[in-house]
């Protein structure tokens, strides 16, 4: 999967766009999928400017599908308690 085909699949789910950004723009609040030579890093970015929870994958495939199932996870839960 690629950041294109992420972004298809986290609107079918029907994520809000301003949890994430697939571009490598370090905005607050969000999931950053960054491109940092051959590897991908994901990671939260806070408003203070940290990141948590940094996870590195060699491949565009691996992040997306990173990604994809931690809101994947997320919306189960949400249904779950709603």
């Amino acid at each position: 999967m690629n950041r294109e085909e992420l972004k298809q699949k986290l609107d079918e789910l029907k994520v809000y766009p301003g949890f994430y950004s697939l571009e490598g723009e370090l905005l607050p609040d969000r999931i950053v999928l960054y491109q940092n030579y051959a590897k991908w890093e994901v990671f939260y970015f806070d408003e203070r400017g940290n990141r948590d929870n940094e996870k590195v994958f060699f491949s565009e495939s691996e992040a997306c599908n990173y990604i994809y199932e931690h809101f994947k996870k997320q919306k189960e839960i949400e249904k779950k308690y709603q």
